[in-house]
Protein backbone atom coordinates (compact mmCIF):
# COMPACT_ATOMS: atom_id res chain seq x y z
CA UNK A 1 0.00 0.00 0.00
CA UNK A 2 1.08 3.64 -0.61
CA UNK A 3 -0.34 6.99 0.54
CA UNK A 4 -2.29 7.38 -2.39
CA UNK A 5 -4.35 4.43 -1.90
CA UNK A 6 -4.07 0.37 -0.89
CA UNK A 7 -3.02 -0.81 -4.47
CA UNK A 8 0.07 -0.43 -6.03
CA UNK A 9 2.06 -2.63 -8.38
CA UNK A 10 4.65 -3.74 -5.61
CA UNK A 11 2.54 -4.88 -2.99
CA UNK A 12 -1.34 -5.16 -4.66
CA UNK A 13 -3.78 -4.92 -2.27
CA UNK A 14 -1.55 -5.41 0.63
CA UNK A 15 -1.60 -9.33 1.17
CA UNK A 16 1.11 -10.10 3.51
CA UNK A 17 0.49 -14.06 3.77
CA UNK A 18 -0.62 -15.76 0.36
CA UNK A 19 -1.46 -19.39 1.67
CA UNK A 20 -3.24 -20.77 4.27
CA UNK A 21 0.43 -22.31 5.48
CA UNK A 22 1.51 -19.27 6.18
CA UNK A 23 -0.93 -17.77 7.67
CA UNK A 24 -1.20 -20.52 10.19
CA UNK A 25 2.88 -20.68 11.05
CA UNK A 26 2.16 -17.35 11.88
CA UNK A 27 -0.26 -17.46 13.78
CA UNK A 28 1.17 -20.34 16.06
CA UNK A 29 4.53 -18.26 15.82
CA UNK A 30 2.36 -15.81 17.96
CA UNK A 31 0.40 -17.95 20.31
CA UNK A 32 3.98 -19.45 21.49
CA UNK A 33 5.09 -16.27 21.99
CA UNK A 34 2.71 -13.82 22.85
CA UNK A 35 3.56 -10.76 20.75
CA UNK A 36 0.45 -9.41 19.62
CA UNK A 37 -0.45 -9.61 16.16
CA UNK A 38 -3.81 -8.13 14.41
CA UNK A 39 -4.88 -10.55 11.22
CA UNK A 40 -7.31 -9.05 8.86
CA UNK A 41 -9.07 -10.72 6.31
CA UNK A 42 -8.95 -8.15 3.49
CA UNK A 43 -12.24 -7.48 1.44
CA UNK A 44 -13.21 -5.55 -1.63
CA UNK A 45 -15.45 -3.02 0.65
CA UNK A 46 -12.31 -2.68 2.87
CA UNK A 47 -10.06 -1.89 0.25
CA UNK A 48 -12.56 0.57 -1.32
CA UNK A 49 -12.53 2.34 2.56
CA UNK A 50 -8.95 2.58 2.64
CA UNK A 51 -8.94 4.88 -0.63
CA UNK A 52 -11.31 7.32 1.54
CA UNK A 53 -10.14 6.75 4.74
CA UNK A 54 -5.84 7.03 5.31
CA UNK A 55 -6.25 5.92 8.70
CA UNK A 56 -8.19 3.27 7.93
CA UNK A 57 -5.54 2.28 4.93
CA UNK A 58 -3.13 2.84 7.51
CA UNK A 59 -4.45 0.25 9.97
CA UNK A 60 -4.99 -1.94 7.15
CA UNK A 61 -0.97 -1.03 6.57
CA UNK A 62 0.21 -2.22 9.95
CA UNK A 63 -1.36 -5.34 10.36
CA UNK A 64 0.71 -8.08 11.07
CA UNK A 65 -1.35 -10.70 9.45
CA UNK A 66 -2.99 -9.74 6.03
CA UNK A 67 -5.12 -12.52 4.42
CA UNK A 68 -7.35 -12.44 1.07
CA UNK A 69 -11.06 -13.41 2.10
CA UNK A 70 -12.84 -14.23 -0.74
CA UNK A 71 -12.40 -14.33 -4.80
CA UNK A 72 -12.37 -10.22 -5.35
CA UNK A 73 -9.29 -9.81 -3.25
CA UNK A 74 -7.67 -12.90 -4.87
CA UNK A 75 -8.27 -11.66 -8.27
CA UNK A 76 -7.12 -7.91 -7.13
CA UNK A 77 -3.94 -9.19 -5.81
CA UNK A 78 -3.16 -11.42 -8.79
CA UNK A 79 -4.07 -8.62 -11.32
CA UNK A 80 -2.17 -6.23 -9.44
CA UNK A 81 0.92 -7.60 -8.17
CA UNK A 82 0.99 -10.97 -10.20
CA UNK A 83 0.50 -12.71 -6.88
CA UNK A 84 -2.16 -15.31 -6.64
CA UNK A 85 -2.96 -15.64 -2.99
CA UNK A 86 -5.39 -18.27 -1.27
CA UNK A 87 -8.55 -17.58 -0.83
CA UNK A 88 -9.09 -17.76 2.99
CA UNK A 89 -12.30 -16.69 4.43
CA UNK A 90 -12.28 -15.17 7.50
CA UNK A 91 -15.02 -17.52 9.07
CA UNK A 92 -12.55 -20.67 7.87
CA UNK A 93 -9.46 -18.43 9.57
CA UNK A 94 -11.05 -17.95 13.10
CA UNK A 95 -12.32 -21.85 13.25
CA UNK A 96 -8.75 -23.59 12.25
CA UNK A 97 -7.82 -20.61 15.02
CA UNK A 98 -9.89 -21.79 17.46
CA UNK A 99 -9.01 -25.52 16.84
CA UNK A 100 -5.43 -24.68 17.29
CA UNK A 101 -6.06 -22.84 21.18
CA UNK A 102 -7.98 -26.15 21.36
CA UNK A 103 -5.07 -28.61 20.44
CA UNK A 104 -2.61 -26.51 22.73
CA UNK A 105 -5.22 -26.10 25.32
CA UNK A 106 -5.47 -22.41 25.44
CA UNK A 107 -7.58 -19.12 25.60
CA UNK A 108 -10.03 -17.61 23.73
CA UNK A 109 -11.92 -14.51 24.35
CA UNK A 110 -15.13 -13.90 22.10
CA UNK A 111 -16.26 -9.96 21.88
CA UNK A 112 -18.90 -8.39 19.40
CA UNK A 113 -22.43 -9.38 18.34
CA UNK A 114 -25.49 -9.80 19.98
CA UNK A 115 -25.63 -10.89 24.23
CA UNK A 116 -27.73 -13.82 23.24
CA UNK A 117 -25.58 -14.54 20.31
CA UNK A 118 -21.60 -14.39 21.92
CA UNK A 119 -23.48 -16.17 25.06
CA UNK A 120 -24.70 -19.26 22.55
CA UNK A 121 -21.25 -18.78 20.79
CA UNK A 122 -19.56 -19.59 23.73
CA UNK A 123 -21.55 -22.13 24.69
CA UNK A 124 -20.62 -24.00 21.62
CA UNK A 125 -17.13 -23.99 21.52
CA UNK A 126 -16.94 -25.15 25.23
CA UNK A 127 -19.34 -28.49 23.91
CA UNK A 128 -16.99 -28.64 20.11
CA UNK A 129 -13.04 -28.44 22.12
CA UNK A 130 -13.18 -29.41 25.30
CA UNK A 131 -9.55 -28.04 26.21
CA UNK A 132 -9.81 -24.70 24.43
CA UNK A 133 -11.23 -22.44 27.64
CA UNK A 134 -13.57 -19.35 27.02
CA UNK A 135 -11.95 -17.07 29.60
CA UNK A 136 -14.34 -14.22 29.06
CA UNK A 137 -16.94 -12.97 26.29
CA UNK A 138 -18.96 -9.89 25.92
CA UNK A 139 -21.50 -8.36 23.00
CA UNK A 140 -20.28 -5.35 21.20
CA UNK A 141 -22.24 -2.54 22.46
CA UNK A 142 -20.11 -0.52 24.26
CA UNK A 143 -19.26 3.10 24.16
CA UNK A 144 -16.35 4.85 24.31
CA UNK A 145 -16.18 5.29 27.38
CA UNK A 146 -16.79 1.56 28.99
CA UNK A 147 -13.95 0.75 26.27
CA UNK A 148 -11.13 0.75 28.23
CA UNK A 149 -13.02 -1.59 31.10
CA UNK A 150 -13.49 -3.84 27.87
CA UNK A 151 -10.02 -4.04 26.96
CA UNK A 152 -9.24 -4.24 30.79
CA UNK A 153 -11.48 -6.91 30.72
CA UNK A 154 -9.51 -9.23 28.28
CA UNK A 155 -6.34 -8.49 29.38
CA UNK A 156 -6.83 -9.66 32.65
CA UNK A 157 -8.15 -13.12 30.71
CA UNK A 158 -4.98 -13.39 29.08
CA UNK A 159 -6.12 -15.14 25.70
CA UNK A 160 -4.08 -16.49 23.32
CA UNK A 161 -6.85 -15.56 20.65
CA UNK A 162 -9.09 -12.34 20.63
CA UNK A 163 -12.14 -12.69 18.03
CA UNK A 164 -13.82 -9.08 17.27
CA UNK A 165 -17.49 -9.73 15.65
CA UNK A 166 -18.66 -6.10 15.17
CA UNK A 167 -17.97 -5.73 11.89
CA UNK A 168 -15.82 -3.66 9.41
CA UNK A 169 -14.25 -1.12 10.08
CA UNK A 170 -15.22 -1.08 13.98
CA UNK A 171 -13.28 -4.56 14.96
CA UNK A 172 -10.20 -3.26 12.79
CA UNK A 173 -10.33 -0.11 14.29
CA UNK A 174 -10.72 -1.37 17.96
CA UNK A 175 -8.04 -3.94 17.95
CA UNK A 176 -5.40 -1.65 16.02
CA UNK A 177 -5.99 1.20 18.66
CA UNK A 178 -5.62 -1.74 21.61
CA UNK A 179 -3.59 -4.19 20.63
CA UNK A 180 -0.30 -3.90 22.81
CA UNK A 181 -2.85 -3.56 25.90
CA UNK A 182 -5.21 -6.68 24.92
CA UNK A 183 -2.23 -9.12 26.44
CA UNK A 184 -2.79 -11.98 23.88
CA UNK A 185 -0.88 -13.66 21.02
CA UNK A 186 -3.57 -13.31 18.16
CA UNK A 187 -6.43 -10.65 17.46
CA UNK A 188 -8.84 -11.10 14.45
CA UNK A 189 -11.79 -9.49 12.97
CA UNK A 190 -14.05 -11.79 12.41
CA UNK A 191 -17.66 -9.70 11.29
CA UNK A 192 -20.57 -11.88 11.43
CA UNK A 193 -18.97 -15.61 12.38
CA UNK A 194 -20.53 -15.32 15.68
CA UNK A 195 -23.86 -15.72 14.28
CA UNK A 196 -22.93 -18.84 12.57
CA UNK A 197 -20.79 -20.68 15.05
CA UNK A 198 -23.80 -19.83 17.40
CA UNK A 199 -26.49 -21.15 14.57
CA UNK A 200 -28.26 -18.11 14.23
CA UNK A 201 -27.47 -17.80 10.65
CA UNK A 202 -26.37 -20.73 8.06
CA UNK A 203 -23.30 -21.07 6.32
CA UNK A 204 -23.53 -21.35 2.37
CA UNK A 205 -23.43 -25.54 1.41
CA UNK A 206 -20.30 -26.62 1.09
CA UNK A 207 -21.05 -26.13 -3.57
CA UNK A 208 -20.99 -23.08 -2.60
CA UNK A 209 -18.14 -22.24 -1.04
CA UNK A 210 -15.72 -25.05 -3.01
CA UNK A 211 -16.43 -23.30 -6.06
CA UNK A 212 -15.97 -19.86 -4.72
CA UNK A 213 -19.33 -18.88 -5.35
CA UNK A 214 -20.77 -18.37 -1.70
CA UNK A 215 -21.86 -14.73 -2.70
CA UNK A 216 -24.54 -16.18 -5.15
CA UNK A 217 -25.76 -18.03 -2.41
CA UNK A 218 -25.91 -15.41 -0.14
CA UNK A 219 -26.98 -12.74 -2.14
CA UNK A 220 -30.11 -15.43 -2.96
CA UNK A 221 -30.79 -15.97 0.43
CA UNK A 222 -29.77 -12.32 1.68
CA UNK A 223 -30.90 -9.78 -0.82
CA UNK A 224 -31.41 -6.58 0.26
CA UNK A 225 -28.02 -6.74 2.39
CA UNK A 226 -26.35 -8.00 -0.27
CA UNK A 227 -27.50 -5.84 -3.13
CA UNK A 228 -26.66 -2.91 -1.33
CA UNK A 229 -23.29 -3.72 -1.57
CA UNK A 230 -23.00 -3.89 -5.45
CA UNK A 231 -22.06 -0.24 -5.93
CA UNK A 232 -18.81 -0.83 -3.42
CA UNK A 233 -17.97 -3.83 -5.45
CA UNK A 234 -18.32 -2.34 -8.73
CA UNK A 235 -15.88 0.44 -7.11
CA UNK A 236 -13.63 -1.74 -6.18
CA UNK A 237 -13.26 -3.25 -9.65
CA UNK A 238 -13.08 -0.21 -11.48
CA UNK A 239 -10.55 0.90 -9.02
CA UNK A 240 -8.64 -2.28 -10.17
CA UNK A 241 -8.56 -2.15 -13.49
CA UNK A 242 -7.99 1.48 -13.52
CA UNK A 243 -4.79 1.08 -11.36
CA UNK A 244 -3.45 -1.70 -13.74
CA UNK A 245 -4.01 0.34 -16.49
CA UNK A 246 -1.78 3.44 -15.44
CA UNK A 247 0.51 1.93 -12.93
Amino acid sequence: MNQSGPINKTMGLGVTHTTRQKARDAIRTHFASFVPAQVVTLTPEMCVRAVDDPEFRSIIESAQIVVADGVGVRWGEGRLSGLKPEKIPGIELAKWALEEVDRIAGRVYLLGSRPDVVAKTAEQLSLACPRLTVTGYRDGYFNDVEESDVVLSIASANPHLVLVGMGSPRQEIFINNNLINLNCGIAIGVGGTFDIMSGSIRRAPAFFRSTGTEWLYRTVTQPGERLARLPELFRFINLVLKKKAVL
